[in-house]
């Protein structure tokens, strides 16, 4: 149990929290007559087993999911016999990722072993709007979820671990100092040094779990948090469908209470709903952005069923232009402050930083024994505790 003391924040210098960088989102695979044909094993056409993909750019990958009863040798055998090159397996998906001799195309050949062969494909973060200047003082966002009522009214809550599987998280950031576990993970560079490059991860974390009332940039939500930094995303803020299911899957089995997704792709993906299915398996909940092109629905892996999908309201309460609509609940997403690289802070827009609020409150509620409200309102501290949140005009 964490003791947290009831705080009365008179004086506290909130940069407040995140917004400007945003993720892609997902769509379910294309339907049958748009699959490319494979070959049976009698050579026979078997479009049922392919699955590649449109309207994203592919990593050059392919993604080969086994039967769970496979023997480890019969998964080699197939791998050699297509001539491929191991970049990355998930066991726990039973799912190897490969990289194909040049020239190979589609010509696959199946056994009755691979249930699914799937391309790979680029998911990333994105900027709604340039970051506004970094010293630009905006408090609406924690105001306006009531943040202030929720620290008075709590007292012990539980420790909550919550993954932030992103371009990474600032380590050593001067506000999330004792904040970060050591035990993250970086998929990118395949290290245990999950720091970030790109400054996304970091905006997201502090949201969560910025230290209050320490004198110094902002404050975080959740005074009973703890980040466990996952790097999937790169330099550029974009990285594999696959390495995003690997983040997953490490998060759930390190034992993360809750999962931010920040980010996503307008395509779905086998791999990624299995890796999110494995997480909810464990009672892991999982929070991602509803995306930023304006759409009528949520973007992936947020339009899974049983993920919490998040989209952005501005300081006026209404939805945010670039928020897709059809979320679960609603937070703040446009000017909001946080922290950012090299011990800085910015403010942000984006459905990437409405998704870590919810993340925030999810951990306070679980703190204490409660579950997030999700009617499809805006998301505060009253609704939270006695339901029926507002609605968000134009969502």
């Amino acid at each position: 149990m964490t003791s947290i003391r009831r705080m009365t924040i008179l004086s506290l210098t909130l940069m407040l929290l995140l917004g400007g960088m945003l993720p892609a989102f997902a769509s379910e695979f294309p339907p049958g007559d748009n699959i490319l044909r494979g070959t049976g094993p009698g050579g026979e056409p078997d479009s049922t087993r392919i699955a590649p993909v449109f309207d994203v750019q592919p990593t050059g990958n392919w993604v080969i999911h086994y039967d769970p009863n496979t023997p480890l040798d019969e998964k080699w055998e197939y791998v050699n016999r297509i001539g491929a090159t191991i970049v990355e397996r998930i066991e726990e998906l039973e799912i190897w990722v490969v990289d194909l001799p040049d020239g190979f195309g589609m010509n696959f050949t199946f056994d009755s072993d691979v249930e699914l062969v799937e391309q790979d494909f680029v998911v990333s973060v994105a900027f709604d709007n340039p970051p506004n200047d970094p010293d630009y003082d905006r408090q609406w966002a924690l105001p306006h979820i009531q943040a202030e009522t929720a620290w008075n009214e709590v007292d012990d809550l539980d420790d909550i671990t919550v993954a932030v599987i992103d371009t990474g998280v600032c380590m050593s950031h001067e506000d999330l100092v004792d904040r970060v576990l050591d035990n993250g993970y970086d998929f990118v560079d395949n290290d245990d040094d999950p720091e970030d490059v790109f400054g996304h991860g970091c905006s997201v974390a502090g949201i969560i779990a910025a230290n209050i009332d320490n004198g110094i940039g902002i404050a975080g939500f959740a005074p009973n948090s703890s980040i466990l930094p996952v790097r999937v995303l790169g330099p550029g803020g974009s990285g594999s469908m696959a390495d995003v299911a690997a983040g997953i899957v490490y998060a759930a089995d390190e034992g993360a209470d809750i999962i931010n997704l920040s980010l996503g792709s307008m395509v779905g993906s086998q791999v990624t709903k299995d890796a999110v299915d494995h997480a909810l398996a464990k009672g892991v909940t999982v929070i991602a952005s509803a995306g930023n092109s304006g759409g009528d629905l949520p973007g992936y892996p947020a339009r899974y069923e049983n993920v919490v999908a998040v989209g952005a309201i501005d300081p006026n309460g209404g939805r945010s232009s670039f928020s897709n609509k059809g979320g679960d609940i609603w937070a703040p997403g446009r000017d909001v402050h946080t922290t950012y690289l090299d011990d800085g802070y910015k403010a942000l827009n984006g459905t990437s930083f409405s998704a870590p609020y919810v993340a925030a409150m999810a951990a306070v509620l679980e703190g204490m024994g409660a579950e997030l409200h999700l009617d499809g309102g805006d998301m505060t501290w009253t609704c939270m505790r006695q339901g029926a949140c507002e609605v968000v005009p134009g969502s």
